[in-house]
């Protein structure tokens, strides 16, 4: 199984004074079931010094990374720093990229976009407008409150939701893609969300 590096959001418990790393075990168990093996590594593992985690990240052998969904995108969120971090890391190293929710909103921050609010996009479904020659799911789930505002530099639209919202991006030349969907959350194996991934990972 090839190994890929997940990028959990994170938790802030004030009461408490926690502050946790999270993952939906849907993610996990989603990769699992498509031949990856998930390898979680904490947002606070990112602030080892850079040699000693380019050391680990090689000895591992990461093919992939997801950022998954959680934290809303800007440079706001509690994970900004370590998604910059791994975002410069696989544009260096051309490593695929698949940003799911949140990890879409970063990749586009990150590349120049900005985020609005958006409404009737939390604990719903909606039709995919596809911009693209690529296959997609004609229906998706929806948990975001915010959306990208335009088209990050070096990438494209792919589709979009009937409200305009922007729901999917491509880079034009590497390997990444950015979803708000959550391919995790589907009730019934969407084939199509299967084999994209398997298309980003390849």
């Amino acid at each position: 199984m090839r190994n890929i590096l997940v990028n959990p959001k994170v938790s802030v418990n004030k009461k408490r004074k926690e502050v946790n790393d999270v993952i939906d075990q849907a993610l996990v168990n989603w990769l699992i079931k498509n031949s990856y093996n998930p390898v979680i590594i904490s947002n606070k593992n990112l602030i080892m010094p850079k040699k000693n985690f380019y050391k680990f990240l090689k000895l591992i052998k990461i093919e992939g990374i997801v950022l998954s969904g959680g934290n809303d995108g800007d440079h706001r969120n509690p994970r900004y720093k370590s998604q910059v971090f791994l975002i410069n890391y696989a544009q260096k190293n051309k490593i695929p990229i698949l940003g799911i929710c949140q990890g879409m909103q970063m990749l586009g921050y990150k590349f120049g976009s900005k985020l609005i609010k958006v409404k009737n996009h939390v604990k719903t479904r909606h039709k995919l407008i596809n911009l693209s020659e690529q296959k997609f799911p004609t229906h998706v789930n929806s948990y975001h409150n915010y959306s990208l505002k335009n088209c990050p530099k070096n990438f494209y639209i792919t589709t979009k939701a009937l409200d305009g919202n922007i729901e999917s991006i491509k880079h034009k030349s590497l390997n990444w893609e950015g979803w708000m969907w959550h391919p995790e959350r589907e009730k019934k194996i969407n084939k199509i969300n299967n084999y994209k991934l398997k298309r980003i990972f390849k």
